[in-house]
């Protein structure tokens, strides 16, 4: 795997994750409450979550690091899209 198959992985992911948080958030319009900000502040925190890990991908090019680093990513984003987001966005947030 080169450097383009990580570019691209990481691509696949970021539109997985537009996608995903675009839907969550058209539910949350949809529904009499509308969107509050901690449901905000959960998308834009899983939006800063992927550059950070994107940037760290590619400090070193080493592969094991790339895969590595791309497999903490796929779980933490995993991890945060299905609750804990909100949860933390609850908690900060209020």
């Amino acid at each position: 795997m080169g450097k383009k198959a990580f570019h691209l992985y990481n691509m696949i992911i970021l539109i997985v994750l537009l996608s995903f948080n675009a839907l969550a958030l058209f539910g949350a319009g949809m529904s009499e409450g509308g969107i509050y900000s901690y449901m905000w502040f959960g998308v834009w925190v899983s939006f800063a979550a992927w550059l950070i890990f994107y940037i760290i991908q590619f400090l070193r090019p080493n592969k094991i690091w790339r895969i590595s680093w791309f497999v903490i990513m796929v779980i933490f984003l995993y991890f945060w899209e299905t609750g804990l987001g909100a949860r933390v966005g609850q908690m900060v947030v209020g």
